[in-house]
């Protein structure tokens, strides 16, 4: 049986941050690559649809459909672009007069002109309210200030990636996984960060793509262990967890693998840590469990 889909929600990405979101009202006959012009805490805005949503009974969709996107709208949404753009620059050149730290990435001005979003990036707080007065005297708008991460800039901005695509976080990622030192190690990749560092400077979100798939590593023996396989001593080599292998070498020099799937019918398990040692005046002890 398969899942239903309610066709009255669709997955939507916002024009200025590039995120994904929910609608719900949407008409059947609106598909994958319309627009449609939504209510949101930032007003009236014109959004591309991406296709259609499965409902999260604990998540309702927060947005309102409005209509469908007129040549009217994408007119204006242009306009306004252009606009933004011309204001954008004015924010960056009074920021830098005002010694403000901060780097400022997109301006955005709603359909129904409800107020001028201006997005930056800074390390710290930034006070802000000198700019914003002057931006109110220049414009004649309501101005609002929103601070993003890092990762976020590059998702709203658009970059190509040391592999030679764009970015996951600006084609389709949805939200940020965390992303550690500790997956590298997992993943049997050079303890370097800097090496996998993508161009927001942090740790590249592609990382996390495949962590699950290492996750059988905690059921397998360790690396340089011993293990008996058909009454001949094998040591473990090295994982390979792209083909789900695991090589072994023998006194001989010999190389042989079997596949993860194999390794319960060959009754290769990891051995169990030795939970009632303990190390005492430098040499390891075993202690009695009490009841033994």
């Amino acid at each position: 049986m398969g899942i239903s889909i309610d066709t009255s929600v669709a997955r939507i990405r916002f024009l200025d941050t590039h995120k994904f979101s929910d609608v719900e009202g949407v008409p059947e006959d609106i598909k994958k690559g319309d627009f449609i012009v939504t209510e949101t805490e930032k007003g009236e805005e014109l959004v591309l649809v991406v296709g259609r949503a499965v409902p999260d009974p604990e998540n309702h969709p927060q947005y309102k459909f409005l209509r469908k996107a007129t040549k009217k709208d994408i007119s204006i949404f242009d306009k306004h672009e252009k606009e933004a753009e011309r204001a954008l620059n004015l924010c960056k050149k009074l920021a830098e007069n005002l010694g403000l730290k901060m780097n400022l990435l997109k301006a955005y001005i709603p359909l129904n002109r409800s107020k001028i979003l201006f997005y930056y990036v800074s390390e710290g707080r930034v006070d802000f309210r000198q700019l914003v007065k002057d931006l109110a005297k220049r414009l004649r708008m309501r101005i609002e200030m929103r601070q993003v991460g890092v990762r976020d800039g590059v998702q709203m901005a658009g970059a190509i990636g040391i592999c030679g695509n764009q970015c996951c976080c600006s084609l389709f990622i949805d939200k940020f996984d965390t992303v550690n030192v500790e997956m590298l190690e997992e993943q049997n990749l050079p303890p370097t960060p800097t090496k996998f560092t993508g161009i927001c400077g942090r740790l590249m979100c592609c990382l996390a793509f495949e962590i699950d798939n290492y996750s059988i590593r905690k059921d397998l023996p360790e690396i340089d262990s011993e293990v008996e396989i058909n009454g001949r001593t094998y040591r473990v080599k090295e994982y390979d967890f792209i083909r789900e292998k695991i090589i072994f070498t023998t006194d001989l020099g010999e190389t042989v693998s079997f596949s993860f799937d194999q390794l319960d019918s060959l009754g290769i398990k990891k051995a169990p840590a030795c939970e009632t040692c303990q190390f005492k005046n430098g040499g390891a002890e075993k202690v009695e469990s009490e009841g033994s």
